[in-house]
């Protein structure tokens, strides 16, 4: 008979609340839209990265909570917050957070792009010119696409297409001297361009009116011989945080698409309107969208500003950018080198995307056209819109060689897309799996296996983000390529375990989650913890997107108390507090927002001076320890291990963008502001690397004596 676990001695007080963490850090994601010093292109950009965390915030986040309000639920969370004190907290924090976002756009950003030659007109700027121009191209390329919606009586309902711009407007109608008055709906496909360049204005200046204004410019020929009175704006969010109960599914793709479909009807969360609305109108959209709980923002400017991120891009403009870092190549890859050789020669460490995602593509691609590639296995969870991957993946599968691909359909938002490129891939005749029966699918792994001198040799990628070349330029990840023979008995046993529902079997290398991982943690957390005990010195240095699982924040805690020495580089969401006296005055947490999004986990570990190092493709957090299949992978190689530790202390010295979280949840800069940027750091270090190998000497020239 086993014992019960002892209740926490952690209490409600020790825990911030994971929902007030992420408003905390899209609030420095704004903070970085408010940086005068940076390029005002930059500024903007950063201002749409908040604008679109916003939305999946409330579609994903606020969409959950919305649930349990509305079936009573009053279960806390770690802080001690019911749905409702979280709900309530939320709405105050976003209000005031999309106050800031507009404050900064319209008293700072668009003055200065104004200046620089960027310039969003009104309908009341244009010469008639420039007002006959449009007209035209509104009755060519704009009046046939939309569709005016009628909403009396006897129209069916109507469901408004979540996240895009609608205008409702109200039409008065003369007839036999009775006055009529009807609703009339248009919504603006995502497919049209939001920004309508305006000709005939000074050379060098970019010009554009917003699609929205170009409709209310030409509303009336929607109406010929009637009036329209009034017209509102608005934007909605629906509930997304809708899955598949792929526990009973028979088809999970078939089970995949209702959920689409379901998404298309779901609760209404959010509701934006345009400042200056008319009382009825903001009635009739909230009936209309069926927004019964949802919250209205009035939104003191233009809807939508995602739509800042083609801003953002324009070309002709680099001035104002920031001048780019160049993912440079890997000093431990020759040009033009076999992937397969530089491999053999030793372990492969790489840092993206100051050094290039390159390799990782050369392997797979390599590894389709090389005829003694005789499989591939790959787990795919989010890719590019054009995927060299999966193209090198059919290549293979139509080569005739094996290939095992486990497409994850519940990767949120990127469904539709998994979905197609599985039905491409499964036409090649690759063997496709839709991920794991309750579980999602996040690990990143690719194997290759290879004949060689008549023995089978396994090359293997592991890393910490996506296959996706794309996101690869943007976000900071580490790639580990090996054909270390223990990791590959290790690669093939993980994926017999997940293809073929083969029972779980513990790795000589690898950790995976929900088997495993989680404890491995754990006891290297406590194996630290009894050392700091012993008397001996004792550090750890995590490296995540995420802290927010319970047990584990509970065991950093103990191991503070023990006098271990703690620190925590996390991105996003952190729900411990770190410098509580008797609890956690021996943890430090920063956060570092810049240039590249920082997505990599790190793992380190102290063992008395013999450090022990992983990079996984989890986070902290319940949903991958408990709820996900993921891999923690050591590193063990002792150049790698030591850049690794590099990293991590260049992440920690950071004083020019790495923010320090108080124990009340406030973040704060040092007073070093302009001191070290890691960020910058680790590009310099990336062209240092690769000039150094290419100025490396052919022949060895001895230093003499002079004589």
């Amino acid at each position: 008979m086993s014992l019960p676990r002892p209740a926490s001695i952690f209490t409600d007080e020790h825990f911030l609340n994971r929902e007030l963490s992420w408003l905390a850090f899209n609030e420095r994601v704004l903070a970085e839209a408010d940086r005068a010093e940076l390029p005002v292109l930059e500024r903007i950009k950063f201002l749409a990265i908040t604008a679109s965390n916003l939305d999946e915030f409330f579609m994903v986040r606020v969409g959950a909570l919305q649930l349990l309000r509305e079936q009573g639920r009053r279960v806390k969370d770690h802080a001690g917050l019911t749905p409702t004190q979280q709900w309530d907290q939320i709405q105050n924090r976003a209000t005031a957070f999309v106050a800031r976002q507009y404050d900064i756009l319209q008293k700072d950003l668009l003055p200065m792009l104004r200046e620089k030659g960027i310039r969003r007109l009104m309908p009341g700027d244009l010469t008639p010119a420039q007002r006959m121009h449009l007209e035209a191209y509104f009755i060519e390329h704009i009046f046939p696409v939309l569709s005016p919606i009628a909403l009396d009586d006897d129209a069916p309902r109507i469901s408004v297409p979540a996240l895009q711009i609608a205008l409702l407007c109200t039409v008065q109608s003369e007839a036999e001297g009775k006055t009529t008055r009807r609703l009339v709906l248009f919504t603006l496909p995502s497919n049209l361009s939001r920004h309508v360049l305006v000709p005939e204005v000074e050379s060098g200046i970019h010009a554009y009116l917003n699609l929205e204004d170009l409709l209310s410019l030409f509303l009336h020929l929607y109406f010929p011989s009637e009036k329209v009175t009034a017209s509102a704006r608005f934007r909605i969010s629906r509930n997304s945080d809708i899955a598949v109960d792929d526990e009973s599914a028979s088809d999970l793709a078939s089970e995949m698409e209702d959920v689409l479909e379901a998404r298309l009807q779901s609760a209404t969360i959010r509701i934006e309107i345009e400042h200056g609305a008319p009382r009825d109108l903001i009635k009739s959209i909230r009936d209309l969208c069926g927004g019964k709980g949802a919250q209205i923002y009035t939104i003191p400017g233009e809807l939508d500003l995602r739509a800042y991120f083609v801003i953002a891009g324009l070309s002709g403009f680099e001035e104002l950018k920031v001048v780019p870092w160049d993912s440079q190549a890997s000093p431990q890859i020759g040009p033009g080198e076999s992937m397969f050789e530089a491999i053999k020669r030793g372990d492969i460490l790489l840092h993206h995307p100051y050094e290039s995602f390159d390799p990782v593509l050369h392997l797979i691609e390599e590894a389709a056209a090389d005829p003694d590639v005789i499989a591939i296995k790959q787990i795919l969870y989010r890719t590019a819109k054009n995927s060299r991957i999966i193209s090198a993946l059919i290549r293979a599968a139509e080569a005739g060689k094996h290939v095992t691909v486990l497409v994850e359909l519940k990767a949120r938002f990127d469904e539709a897309r998994n979905l197609e490129r599985a039905e491409d891939l499964l036409n090649a005749g690759a063997q496709i799996i839709y991920g794991v029966r309750g579980l999602k699918t996040h690990a990143k792994i690719c194997l290759v296996m290879r004949r060689e001198a008549g023995h089978l040799v396994r090359y293997m990628h592991f890393g910490t983000g996506n296959y996706n070349e794309a996101t690869s330029r943007l976000y900071t990840d580490i790639s580990y390529l090996t054909c270390r023979q223990s990791y590959g008995s290790d690669a093939s046993a993980f994926f017999n375990t997940v293809t073929g529902r083969s029972r779980f079997v513990h790795f000589e290398r690898i950790s995976m989650a929900p088997f495993g991982l989680r404890e491995r943690l754990l006891t290297m957390i406590h194996s630290e913890t009894e050392r700091a005990r012993q008397g001996e010195e004792a550090e750890i240095m995590l490296k995540m997107n995420a802290l927010e699982d319970r047990k584990m924040i509970e065991a950093l805690y103990e191991a503070s108390q023990a006098g271990v020495k703690v620190r925590l580089n996390v991105r996003g969401i952190c729900c411990l507090r770190p410098g509580v006296k008797g609890l956690s005055e021996n943890i430090s947490v920063l956060s570092i927002i810049d240039r590249y999004l920082e997505h990599a986990r790190i793992y380190h570990f102290r063992q008395g001076g013999r450090p022990v190092i992983f990079i996984s493709s989890a986070d902290f957090m319940n949903r991958n320890l408990s709820k996900r299949v993921e891999l923690l992978v050591p590193v063990e190689e002792k150049e790698a291990k030591k850049r690794l530790t590099q990293i991590l202390e260049t992440h920690f010295a950071d004083t020019s963008r790495g923010r320090i979280l108080k124990s009340d949840g406030t973040w704060i800069l040092p007073a070093a502001a302009k001191g070290q940027r890691s960020q910058e750091v680790f590009a310099k270090e990336a062209i240092k690397r690769l000039r150094q190998r290419n100025q490396a000497p052919d022949v060895l020239v001895p230093h003499v004596p002079k004589v």
